[in-house]
């Protein structure tokens, strides 16, 4: 169970324990996308999460608009929710982030691949020890533009708590009762 604060502007979903996996080989992450060696960045891929776990992909900024997913090779290449091909941009703080999952469809807007995001920006030192603040940009692609805002506070180079807040648009109600 996640904390989550609803106002008029949009919603804040604050992330559970931050996880962390270990450095993965960029080869198979990328052929998944269709995108070659010298598309991924010197920051190495890794699997991060506050619940839900993400593989994150760095690559290059022309890269990401080039990504065609082989929805086959990609669900055989990760053991998580799906694929986050990110490129980062670090003076801007903004991240465009295409997140495929490994069901066979492209995401808009996710809220724990943005919490998942400030948990590998941390671990790859691409975010400093206090809080920063993040964007992530995604959906363009297919054709769902949206906007998160996240937040990752770091000590000692470890994540501690991540935010991500964005606005929202309902589309369904309902209640949900613990057993």
């Amino acid at each position: 169970i996640l904390p989550v604060e609803v106002g008029a502007d949009g919603a804040t979903l604050t992330g559970g324990t931050p996880t962390i996996g270990a450095s993965l080989d960029p080869a198979p992450l990328l052929e998944a996308v269709g995108l070659q060696p010298g598309d991924a960045t010197e920051t190495p891929p890794r699997t991060a999460g506050t619940g839900l776990r993400w593989t994150y992909l760095p690559v290059i900024g022309g890269a990401i608009e080039r990504v065609v997913p082989d929805w086959g090779r990609l669900a055989a290449a990760v053991s998580s929710m799906g694929l986050a091909v990110v490129a980062w941009d670090a003076p801007a703080r903004v991240a465009h982030l295409r997140a495929l999952t490994d069901e066979g469809w492209e995401d808009p807007a996710t809220g724990s691949a943005a919490l998942g995001l400030g948990v590998y920006l941390a671990a790859a030192g691409l975010v400093g020890d206090g809080t920063t603040a993040y964007r992530i940009s995604q959906g363009a692609e297919i054709g769902r533009p949206s906007t998160l805002d996240g937040t990752v506070t770091v000590a000692g180079g470890r994540a501690e708590r991540v935010t991500v807040r964005g606005g929202v648009i309902p589309v369904a109600t309902g209640e949900i009762v613990r057993p």
